[in-house]
């Protein structure tokens, strides 16, 4: 009940509290615009790679232009939201209701919004939490407007749409996050008390007695006609569309990340599902990697038994009849407890017809191994019921006093913590399954409980960890009954971003700092999804996004790491400009008269100062294109000379040439009697060259090399699998001290098959692999991927590092050398786990 001793006028005191709130948010934001300048200005000083200092540099030159623009946008856009007129709320979903497209920038917009929503709620809760109480007693108890200037997520929304409006790249935002955090978060909480103070001196509600807890997002059925945003891209079609199981899911055209654990996506096995023995013969390595067989059986599986629950039960299957390529079905068999499948059944929830599919992963006919997922073709799968999904929504919250901070599970209370947590993971699902509308969603509902039965109970992981995960079963399981694909994809987001997450804790200590910074970042992906289950599988994407960005720099954060990883990319851009270097001066000199001994230098020495003058001081700096004018000028030197003004020329010319390829060489680790060598050998030549009465080369031909030659990166193009010249000297030679604690793997291996480089370039950043070097087995973490691709880190827990380029890892794959630790990924293992639960006791399936 709320407090009767209500203000004469309502709504202007609502206003008021607003206005209020908004005005010290604009005073707040005032000086952000000065802190915000200068952290871009420090950011440029601070080590980055190339790309990295580009952006900021860019970003800093664009912010001083509009800052103020920024600036005026925001406190414009909070003043609109002041005096918009009242809304009705939207639902986050309606049955037979019109869909709205939205661009994918909006819900990332959104996404980063309530990121930023999170943490000023985990300073200032109370405060936000008893303004809309308040607020909702002035209002006769109704609901607040979803945009409503009150709630953290709209006031943040206007500060992230205005960043992108006045012309700042929105990949520039994280540059000034923690900037906006720190200056925002503690004003906007003392403006929230001051707020509520306003409303206690008015009589509302001076004590808040706390009923049960609202959820923010639940599920509510609209009224008729209710016009809905579906934030689900552009790519979403209403259910029950004839192509739905055709159409692509955002993303799905992508190259597979791999899952996180080790082994490619299915997409990288396009033409090889024929002979798994055979395969296995070929690839004795690739063990983890075609276990891909495995798994499809295991997605027929669960197809089986899907279908035979709903047929054993008179109703409609979950999925149509299956054909494809290899491993899929077409009818006849036995699903679980030996029901008979009919190929071509409608779908589980009421809808479809006759339908021919394949599941994803090892399917034929399609280029790259793409397949259709459940429901393509003609078949087609319903909406979930309604009760079901209102009461998905409604579910409360596990037990708050697991989550209040990280590592909050301790090491002696673990085994009580999970064992609480999984009662009520047990004790939900069974209410759930009182509301749902057919067998089939009973079986899912059981399905996705027992996967994350077997999640929680998996003792490797920490216990910190395993009880967020536990927290993704609602919105697992609400996906699951809205795109059954994820029991049929294996590449789908939201078993990714588990997959992935999981190989990352699994190697982990659970007592140390890497656990404890994993764990807070698995608690931010947990409410960034909880938050937005509306947006389905965009979410999951997004924050897998996140995810491998944190892994990027939360694995080579320790200085040493950090200093090696600065050097290897220094080595990878040096080796890589070479080698291209090398490939176009080829092409630019190659019908020129131009001796063997000037090409050999220019090939072997002078591509190789060209490309570290690059590295240190920039491509078109002076003098780089000092060195780059040497190399022409050489060419022309060492030519024949049959007038007398070109020999003058060259003797007036010749001592700063030598001088010249001197200073050059001196930049590599030539050693004197090297460089020496080669400036006898070339003045040997221009002693021929003077001589000589041949024709010579053209001026103009000089002068078209000159220019070309000064912008010689605009004409190299990248590499192709081709391994750099690369050991352990050069790397210390460019750090310039002790390299003893990182290890060049340049030995060893098998061929590096095109199929072995795929799957290299699908390996994910955090997974633990076991390598075989120096006669060791050795437990490694892939810590750092180069910009380029050429070059991969990988860290091992005694603080020695090992750097191998992709070639290496191919063939360190093919022949068993290099092998992940998990040879399955977390969901597969935990869906492994629950089909052999229920194929133990089947009734528990529909109980």
């Amino acid at each position: 009940m709320y407090a009767s001793n209500s203000p004469r006028d309502p709504s202007a005191l609502a206003l008021r509290v607003r206005k209020q709130l908004v005005a010290q948010a604009s005073e707040a934001m005032r000086p952000l615009i000065n802190v915000v300048q200068e952290r871009l200005f420090a950011s440029m000083d601070e080590a980055a790679p190339s790309r990295e200092k580009q952006l900021r540099r860019d970003t800093w030159t664009a912010y001083q232009k509009n800052k103020n623009l920024w600036l005026d946008g925001v406190l414009k856009a909070w003043d609109r939201i002041l005096t918009a007129p009242p809304a009705t709320r939207k639902t986050d979903l309606a049955l037979g209701a019109s869909f709205e497209l939205v661009g994918n920038e909006v819900v990332e917009n959104k996404i980063v919004a309530s990121r930023l929503a999170l943490g000023l709620m985990e300073t200032a809760a109370t405060e936000v939490n008893d303004l809309r109480t308040r607020l909702r007693a002035v209002n006769s108890g109704r609901e607040l407007n979803p945009n409503d200037i009150v709630h953290p997520e709209t006031l943040f929304l206007a500060l992230i749409e205005q960043w992108a409006a006045c012309g700042m790249a929105p990949v520039a935002w994280p540059l000034i996050n923690e900037v906006v955090r720190g200056q925002l978060f503690e004003p906007l909480k003392a403006a929230y008390a001051t707020c509520n103070a306003m409303l206690v001196e008015q009589g509302v509600l001076p004590v808040i007695e706390f009923g049960a807890n609202s959820r923010h997002s639940g599920f509510i059925p609209p009224a008729q006609d209710e016009p809905v945003d579906f934030p689900v891209g552009e790519t979403y079609q209403q259910p029950g569309a004839s192509n739905r199981g055709g159409s692509q899911q955002p993303g799905a055209g992508a190259r597979a990340q791999g899952g996180g654990y080790g082994a490619p996506g299915m997409q990288g096995m396009s033409g090889m599902s024929g002979q798994p023995n055979q395969i296995a013969a070929d690839y004795p390595g690739a063990g983890a990697y075609w276990q891909g067989t495995r798994a499809q059986g295991l997605i027929d599986q669960i197809s089986r038994l899907l279908v035979g629950v709903a047929q054993s039960s008179g109703g409609a299957p979950f999925m149509g009849g299956h054909s494809g390529g290899g491993m899929g079905y077409a009818g006849g068999g036995a699903a679980m407890g030996g029901v008979p499948m009919q190929a071509g059944a409608p779908g589980l929830y009421g809808y479809g017809g006759a339908g021919s599919g394949s599941v994803s992963g090892f399917g034929a006919g399609q280029p790259g191994g793409q397949t259709n997922a459940v429901g393509a073709g003609t078949g087609v799968y319903g909406v979930p019921s309604v009760p079901l999904m209102s009461a998905i929504a409604q579910q409360p919250m596990l037990s708050d006093a697991y989550y209040s901070q990280p590592g909050a599970v301790l090491q002696g209370a673990a085994p009580v913590v999970i064992q609480r947590v999984a009662s009520q993971m047990r004790q939900q699902s069974a209410e759930l399954k009182t509301k749902a509308g057919t067998e089939g969603e009973k079986a899912v509902i059981e399905l996705v409980a027992l996967m994350f039965q077997a999640i929680l109970e998996e003792d490797r992981i920490p216990s910190g960890i395993r009880v967020w995960f536990a927290r993704l079963q609602m919105p697992v399981l609400r996906m699951a009954l809205e795109e059954p694909e994820f029991f049929t994809k294996l590449d789908h987001p939201a078993r990714q971003l588990i997959d992935h997450m999981g190989s990352c804790v699994l190697g982990f200590d659970a007592s140390g700092l890497s656990s404890a910074a994993l764990e807070v970042e698995v608690k931010r992906i947990v409410q960034v999804i909880e938050q937005y289950p509306e947006t389905g599988i965009k979410v999951y994407q997004r924050v897998y996004e996140e995810f491998q960005l944190f892994l990027k720099k939360h694995l080579t954060q320790k200085p040493g790491t950090q200093k090696v990883v600065a050097v290897a990319e220094q080595v990878e851009q040096k080796e890589t400009l070479a080698i291209q270097y090398t490939i176009e001066l080829r092409n630019l000199i190659k019908d020129m008269p131009v001796r063997d001994e000037i090409r050999e230098f220019l090939y072997k020495a002078w591509t190789e100062v060209l490309a570290i003058a690059a590295i240190r001081q920039g491509s078109q700096h002076e003098s780089t294109l000092v060195l780059k004018k040497a190399a022409s000028d050489l060419i022309w030197a060492a030519s024949a000379k049959p007038n007398r003004a070109d020999r003058a020329r060259v003797i007036a010319d010749l001592p700063n040439l030598l001088q010249c390829l001197r200073t050059g060489l001196s930049l590599t680790t030539a050693q004197p009697a090297a460089v020496e060598a080669h400036i006898k050998s070339i003045s040997a030549v221009l002693v021929e060259a003077f001589m000589s009465k041949t024709q010579a080369i053209a001026t103009d031909q000089i002068k078209a090399l000159a220019e070309r030659l000064a912008n010689l990166e605009d004409y190299v193009t990248d590499g192709g699998a081709e391994e750099l010249p690369l050991d352990a000297q050069s790397i210390e030679d460019l750090l310039g001290v002790d390299a003893s604690a990182l290890e060049v793997v340049s030995q060893g291996g098998g061929t590096a098959t095109p199929v072995m480089m795929e799957w290299v370039r699908g390996l994910g950043l955090g997974s633990w692999f076991v390598l075989k070097y120096g006669g060791q087995e050795l437990s490694v973490q892939y810590a750092w991927r180069s910009p380029q691709g050429y070059l991969h880190l990988f860290a091992s827990s005694v603080g020695r590092s090992y750097l191998i380029q992709s070639v290496r890892i191919a063939g360190y794959l093919q022949a068993g050398l290099l092998e992940p630790q998990e040879r399955e990924p977390l969901t597969l293992r935990a869906t492994r786990d629950a089909m052999s639960k229920l194929e133990a006791e089947p009734t528990r399936l529909l109980a």
